[in-house]
């Protein structure tokens, strides 16, 4: 088991709140709405409405700490700004401050027994609160909610301060009351103020008109003279919230200005939540229980490990390892602050969800990872951490709160089913391929886990940058120990090639709505016939033999493979071959029409690996889509990143397709002698390919050396003259019955070429081993020179010399000696009459001569002609264990000449299967012979 599941699962550690484990994900629950808490409104969640519960679930960061100390501290009569602005991005915890602020002064009690870290904050005592909501408030309608009916923001602040009779005319006119009215409002006693999205209450106001001025003016003027009224109220502080820019305030960018001059000191701008601190945020409100910190250090440690690993292996430089070194040791640093989140899944969403218009930081961050930790938490996660490629994407509720946040619910929603969650998905497709042989890689489901992460990163971008993620992100975010960064990458090559909407772009992976380049190739590899495809493959696999001697490629069946001709032939089958339907004995015993084969000793067979020719095809089908789509480029307006695309595709298929016919043949089969007690004719000697080396070098090299222990390019002399078996009783041998001999029988050496044999007799008739002529003549059966002065022997002759045709004869030396004394015969004996010389036929290394001869090659001591089987009548009794022998007998008789009849008589006891003894015995012979008498019980 890898080390990442040693490590423990965080739902064994972690526990979420029982409204995250019960899957209460309502955007309400994660959304405080402070007018609601400040009415004690129903529906609202407890969590907010509850000042324990609140602070319970809620992490006090520095800066809502702070926050928290200024305001009690002037509300009890200290110092410090009594006009503060929360200006934070949407989320960002503006409303959440708010909601602390009206718990702590309406149940101080609840909130420091909840929050120990607030009983040091100074006690105002007994505090008003007014609370003016711009998403409450609607200009157009009146509000009743105190039990008196106001129109206005300050009609309403009157009614909540229980001091409206003093404004009640201002609220009837609309019109803004002044400073000095609001300071009789506000009373002696300490007040706070609280204005929650006060730009939008003023942006719908600006279009009611109020005499020569518009409602949406005179809030503005009420907001200006609060400001100054409570600036001079000893106890009195108003808080107020605002967008962080004008990207957010569209359409109102010179409200937005107006309201932050609102404060000109730059110490009463507020920022509730900084970066790192949204890991504790979401960490405190979604989880009841963290768990033991020491498991915390373990995970921490283990993927910081990870971190500097895989950066150590690519730091070329003494800054870049000290640059891994600083990552590795943040990173630990981060996941002990955020557990059992990984804090790159927090940081996509803060900083590059952060820009889009439907996201809310802190808010959109909780609801979603809400969702994500119920789902995991049902399923019994057994990630150590919850990271990018963590998310699951097949649940209806990720996928909702998902799109709730980053938008393009319709565009996107098929590219999540089209590539990661549907089970024909190219993200369900590369799980498979990857984890075919590793059961850890299987459970990690790596394509779906890059792919899902891909997906969070295809939604906004840090600022200056693209959208999308760069490789070495992505890596870094979805490692686990146990996950090795090689497997991630090759999961990123397969899902650019299975995925139909991802799109690498500017060295960043993203999903787009629109299809790639991968749909448009395979689209087109559809097109493509297989017979289109195989014409290709084997074109290829031409090349790669191309220049190779004695090479027959997908012979159409056995007589597709000359025979009888001097080079040893090495043949690539079919790639759709198989033994049982071509058994490769036929193709050794059988030369198509012409009959038996006669050169059995001179064949190798190669056999095809389907599944390395199925890769093979693949390639070439993809590589052919591609340049075809390439003759199209103007048609479909490709852009010049979609054409280097498409080459690349190109290259890099034809590249995968040569790797594939490099290892297409797994094996080689040669014909040999039966093996000892063997009564076969021959027996097939196989040679596994797949184990020799293969790097750098040609199919045909590893064949060759894969022969090289059984086919040679030399034979030596002394072997040649053995072979030959002359002798006494055999003192002349035709130099073309020799070349039969080495090619037909096993019992003689395989050899690449006849030159080996050429050369042997060269060298035999140098050491004086054997004679060697060119010239025959045959009267009554009998074989000799038609010259003797053209022997050779004891003399070199050049290999290329050596006739091996028909015309052209190797001697016994004792032979050759007695002729040559014939024609040169001792002092005082009478030389023979000369002949003419005649004249060599066929040169060094020639066919048959025009000296021909019908006869069959004949192999050392031959059977006489008349020694020969011509009619068999065999009775015989075999039990069960000897049918496989009498089958490969019957095999044998069925492969020669002559007519054939065989009558059978089966005795068996079974019980049998019906049905399965009439399939599979009685019909096959009732095929072979319809009369056929079957009794059976």
């Amino acid at each position: 088991m890898s080390s990442g599941y040693r490590l423990a699962p965080w739902t064994d550690v972690a526990r979420p709140h029982e409204d995250v484990a019960a899957g209460v994900l309502d955007m309400g629950t994660y959304a405080a709405n402070l007018a609601g808490v400040f009415r004690g409104r129903p529906g609202i969640a407890p969590v907010y409405t509850d000042a324990g519960k609140f602070y319970e679930a809620t992490y006090l960061t520095a800066k809502m700490s702070e926050l928290l100390n200024d305001v009690m501290e002037v509300l009890a009569g200290g110092q410090g700004s009594h006009v503060l602005q929360l200006r934070t991005p949407f989320g960002g915890g503006k409303t959440h401050s708010l909601v602390a602020l009206l718990h702590l002064v309406r149940d101080r009690q609840a909130a420091i027994s909840a929050c120990s870290a607030l009983k040091d904050i100074a006690d105002p005592g007994d505090v008003q609160v007014a609370v003016l909501s711009g998403e409450e408030l609607d200009p157009l309608s009146p509000m009743k909610a105190t039990g008196i009916e106001t129109s206005t923001l300050w009609g309403e602040l009157g009614a909540q301060l229980g001091r409206y009779e003093l404004v009640a005319e201002h609220d009837r006119a609309g019109s803004a009351p002044g400073g000095d009215t609001l300071r009789r409002v506000l009373g002696d006693g300490p007040t706070l103020v609280l204005l929650d999205e006060v730009l939008v209450f003023v942006e719908k106001a600006m279009a009611i008109p109020r005499g020569e001025s518009t409602a949406g003016r005179q809030a503005m003027l009420f907001v200006q003279a609060l400001t100054e009224a409570i600036s001079s109220h000893p106890k009195a502080v108003m808080v107020y919230s605002l967008q962080a820019s004008v990207g957010e305030a569209v359409g109102a960018e010179g409200l937005l200005s107006d309201l932050d001059k609102l404060v000109a000191r730059v110490d009463a701008k507020r920022e509730p939540v900084a970066d790192d601190e949204v890991l504790r945020v979401v960490q405190r409100r979604l989880l009841a229980e963290i768990g033991d910190e020491t498991v915390h250090g373990e995970v921490a440690r283990a993927y910081a490990q990870l971190l500097r690993k895989q950066l150590l292996a690519t730091a070329e430089t003494s800054d870049g390892r000290r640059e891994a070194e600083v990552a590795a040791d943040n990173l630990e640093k981060r996941i002990l602050a955020a557990y059992p989140f990984h804090p790159d899944l927090l940081d996509l969403m803060y900083h590059r969800w952060g820009s889009l218009p439907s996201y809310q930081r802190t808010r959109g961050a909780l609801q979603f990872l809400a969702a994500v930790v119920h789902v995991l938490w049902r399923n019994g996660a057994k990630s150590p951490l919850i990271g990018p490629g963590d998310i699951d994407f097949t649940d209806e509720q990720v996928r909702g709160a998902f799109f709730s946040q980053v938008g393009e619910r319709e565009r996107f929603t098929a590219v999540l089913s089209s590539d990661i969650t549907s089970s024909g998905s190219g993200a369900a497709t590369v799980d498979r391929r990857l984890g075919a042989d590793s059961p850890t890689i299987s459970q990690l489901a790596v394509g779906t886990r890059v792919a899902s992460a891909v997906m969070l990163y295809s939604f906004g971008a840090r600022e200056g940058e693209d959208r999308g993620v760069l490789e070495s992100d992505l890596v870094r975010g979805v490692l686990v120990p146990g996950l090795d960064r090689n497997v991630v990458l090759a999961a990123l090559h397969d899902l650019r090639e299975e995925e139909l909407y991802l799109h690498y772009t500017g060295r960043r992976y993203r999903f787009e709505p629109t299809p790639n380049l991968t749909k448009l190739v395979r689209d087109e590899a559809n097109k493509l016939t297989s017979q289109e495809v195989l014409a290709d493959v084997r074109s290829e696999l031409e090349l790669q033999l191309r220049g190779s001697l004695g090479v027959s490629l997908w012979p159409d069946g056995p007589g597709g493979i000359a025979d009888e001709q001097p080079l040893f032939t090495v043949c690539y089958l079919h790639p759709d071959w198989s033994e049982d339907r071509e058994p490769l004995g036929k193709f050794v015993e059988q030369a198509g029409k012409a009959g038996a084969r006669r050169y059995r000793n001179g064949v190798a067979f190669v056999l095809p690996d389907n599944a390395q020719f199925d890769r093979a095809r693949h390639a070439i089908r993809l590589r052919l889509a591609a340049d075809k789509l390439l003759t199209k480029a103007a048609k479909y307006g490709f852009s010049p990143e979609q054409i280097d695309e498409l080459r690349e595709k190109s290259g890099n298929a034809r590249r995968d397709a040569s790797a594939a016919l490099g290892m297409a043949y797994s094996a080689v089969a040669v014909p040999a002698r039966p093996r000892a007690g063997d009564n076969a004719p021959y027996s097939l000697e196989t040679f596994d390919l797949r184990t020799m080396l293969a790097a750098g070098r040609a199919l045909h090299e590893r064949v060759v050396e894969a022969l090289s222990q059984r086919v040679f390019s030399s034979v030596t002399a002394s072997k040649l003259v053995a072979l030959s078996g002359l002798g006494p009783d055999r003192k002349i041998v035709r130099c073309s019955e020799l070349v039969d001999w080495f090619y037909s029988y096993y019992e003689f050496t395989k050899l690449w070429k006849k030159q080996a044999i050429a050369t042997a007799v060269a060298n035999a008739v140098a050491s004086s081993e054997l004679g060697y002529v060119v010239g025959l003549s045959e009267e009554q059966g009998s074989l000799r020179p038609r010259d003797s002065r053209q022997i050779r022997l004891g003399e070199r002759v050049p290999a290329d010399e050596i006739d091996l045709s028909d015309d052209s004869a190797i001697l016994w030396h004792d032979y050759a000696r007695e002729l040559m004394q014939e024609v040169f015969p001792s002092p005082g004996e009478p030389a023979a009459e000369p002949t003419p010389k005649p004249q060599a036929t066929a040169g060094a290394g020639a066919g048959p001569s025009s000296v021909s001869t019908t006869t069959q090659p004949t192999p050392p001591a031959p059977p006489a002609p008349a020694d020969v089987v011509r009619n068999v009548d065999i009775r015989a009794k075999v039990d069960k264990s000897g049918i496989g022998d009498l089958y490969r007998s019957l095999a044998w008789l069925r492969e020669q000449p002559g007519a054939v009849d065989v009558e059978i008589h089966i005795s068996a006891e079974g019980p049998f299967d019906r049905i399965a003894f009439r399939n599979g015995l009685v019909e096959p012979i009732e095929e072979s012979d319809p009369n056929a008498e079957v009794r059976a019980d």
